[in-house]
């Protein structure tokens, strides 16, 4: 099930990020973007009543932004990304966004793979963006 992200939910949203990423969101990071609920889609989804992904991401002049999306190890390969990133899709379109757009390391191949087969379209390459030197892959999605 995905529902809005809470703050009673952080500490399970830190610990998917901690687990996720070399470089992960701080905590403080994490709860602003909650706290946040102008222009701003923060989602979880809930699995046995606990956390197993989350995506995070803002509107911005038709243009939807994602931050942040990331799936608890122990769930990945069992679709939830894919699923959270549809529902941004058809939450996105009813607000009149044009494109969602998300940058992605070069050597994270299994998000590139869903990404690309749900759509987006690799659109350019950030040098070095990520902590360890990695590229980032940017793409987007027209919607509208």
């Amino acid at each position: 099930m995905i529902i809005p992200a809470q703050l009673n939910q952080l500490d399970e949203i830190v610990e998917i990020e901690n687990s996720s990423f070399e470089k992960p969101w701080k905590r403080s990071q994490l709860m602003d973007d909650i706290r946040n609920h102008i222009d701003s889609e923060n989602w979880v989804f809930v699995q046995d009543e606990k956390v197993v992904g989350y995506i995070f991401g803002w509107i911005i002049q038709k243009e939807f932004h994602l931050h942040n999306i990331a799936v608890h190890p122990n769930y990945l390969r069992k679709k939830i990304g894919r699923k959270l990133i549809n529902h941004i899709i058809s939450r996105v379109v009813d607000q009149k966004v044009n494109v969602i757009l998300l940058e992605v390391s070069v050597n994270n191949v299994s998000a590139r793979k869903c990404y690309q087969s749900l759509g987006f379209v690799e659109v350019g390459m950030r040098k070095d963006y990520y902590s360890k030197g990695d590229d980032a892959i940017l793409y987007n999605l027209e919607i509208n």
